[in-house]
């Protein structure tokens, strides 16, 4: 009987949790992330732009126009079967973007091709933003050129929905 008594107290300390570290969806690299796109030479909603952290996925549709001191304003929240499909977005955020300083790659909308916003709030709470040309420029890794293929895809399907 001892012996049993031994091993339940063993196998408290060897097996302390069995919690769930998924943190829905979050790698716990980043609070969240506004991105978008956006066009100086438009008509109409020249900025598509959305945040999504842990818990919802919203759209500014406040602002149509992107300016450097710009400011999320969520004004649309998706169902949570939308944010449940996309969370994962938060797990593909550049290393780069996490430790990196707030830079612009390339020149985007110099030739009104457009340009790409990432504002990414970090697990320690700071706030760094991009600002990445549409081409690919050498200034961008292989990882950021993916991620904003990746973005652009998500952002068309963002956009089908409203």
């Amino acid at each position: 009987m001892k012996l049993y008594y031994i091993l339940f107290i063993c196998s408290i300390f060897l097996f302390p949790s069995c919690s769930n570290d998924d943190d829905q969806g979050s790698n716990n690299r980043s609070k969240s992330l506004v991105f978008g796109s956006f066009a100086g030479e438009c008509f109409g909603n020249c900025f598509d732009i959305f945040r999504i952290d842990n818990t919802k996925l919203e759209e500014d549709r406040v602002v149509d126009f992107f300016t450097q001191n710009y400011s999320f304003k969520g004004s649309f929240t998706f169902s949570n079967q939308m944010y449940l499909m996309y969370r994962n977005i938060l797990n593909e955020i550049p290393t780069e973007f996490i430790n990196g300083a707030d830079k612009t790659y390339g020149c985007p909308d110099c030739a009104d091709q457009g340009g790409f916003y990432f504002e990414v709030t970090t697990a320690e709470g700071k706030t760094k933003k991009y600002i990445v040309d549409t081409n690919n420029t050498d200034d961008q890794s292989a990882e950021i050129i993916t991620f904003k293929n990746r973005i652009l895809d998500l952002t068309k399907d963002l956009k089908v929905v409203n």
